[in-house]
């Protein structure tokens, strides 16, 4: 940057207001320059590459969707973003399978630890009793529940 340029830039006054809906150009914008920003500290973000990514999915006899788990693995993380069993294969050990093939996975591909977040109004005694522990919680988010954060030493 130049001299001149610089000058410039510190002249620039930036005028701050709410969005209520942002133009999608706009969060393309914002989006972007974050990712910029963050791939010149630590390179393309691993987020995004799909080999991260982890789906496990449960079917019927038929072929149909029934439930499943999302989620990545990073360097010795899993993060993981869904865990939905219908309504009707509940209590059955769905879940359970679901989540003993991710964490199989994961060790897999050598992750040492998984986190998730929960609901009160969900799960978060399933993932209690299969070893994850809470280490933060935020309270009516929304408001009149709590969401937790859960994490779990693997192997």
């Amino acid at each position: 940057m130049t001299q001149a340029e610089a000058q410039a830039q510190e002249k620039c006054e930036l005028v701050v207001t709410l969005e209520h809906q942002p133009e999608e150009t706009t969060q393309i914008v914002l989006l972007s320059g974050l990712a910029s920003f963050n791939e010149t500290q630590v390179g393309p973000d691993p987020v995004r590459q799909p080999q991260n990514h982890l789906c496990i999915v449960a079917r019927d006899s038929e072929g149909r969707v029934r439930g499943g788990l999302q989620g990545v693995i990073v360097g010795a993380w899993m993060a993981i973003d869904l865990v939905w069993v219908e309504e009707h294969f509940r209590s059955q050990g769905a879940g359970s399978r679901l989540l003993a093939e991710a964490e199989a996975e994961a060790l897999r591909r050598g992750a040492k630890w998984s986190i998730l977040a929960t609901f009160d109004y969900q799960a978060p005694d399933f993932y209690s009793r299969r070893g994850y522990v809470e280490y933060a919680r935020m309270e009516d988010f929304p408001l009149g529940h709590t969401r937790f954060q859960l994490r779990k030493a693997l192997g």
